[in-house]
């Protein structure tokens, strides 16, 4: 059965990423990781329970983002997920594995536009 347990992660472009990562600093985060995606520098940050991305975009806003990721409860197969959700006329825009977890994430998009990203990792 699929559930929505929480927000894992709020991801945002930062036009400036050495200011934005001071802002959230201020409010408390906490920088836990910096890497790299697609060609991106991210800064990954703790706030409470919550993880935040910031993207630097100071090239331009990076495809995908801003996007939000909640952790799920959900079946095995992707593809069965995908189903459920279709038969909800929600339509899965992309699936993304997790190398060998099993973990995996469908994204959608709601009615408003944003990008919402679903976090499963089977039971």
């Amino acid at each position: 059965m699929f559930r929505i347990n929480g927000i894992r992660s709020w991801n945002l472009n930062a036009p400036s990423l050495d200011d934005m990562v001071q802002f959230y600093e201020k409010l408390g985060a906490e920088v836990t990781n910096r890497q790299t995606i697609a060609g991106a520098a991210v800064a990954r940050l703790r706030l409470g329970t919550t993880g935040v991305g910031l993207f630097d975009a100071s090239a331009g806003d990076r495809p995908g983002v801003p996007h939000h990721t909640f952790t799920c409860d959900g079946p095995a197969d992707p593809e069965e997920l995908s189903r459920d959700l279709a038969g909800h006329g929600i339509e899965v825009e992309s699936v993304r594995r997790e190398g060998e977890s099993g973990r995996y994430s469908v994204y959608i998009t709601d009615p408003s536009g944003n990008r919402l990203e679903l976090s499963v990792t089977p039971g």
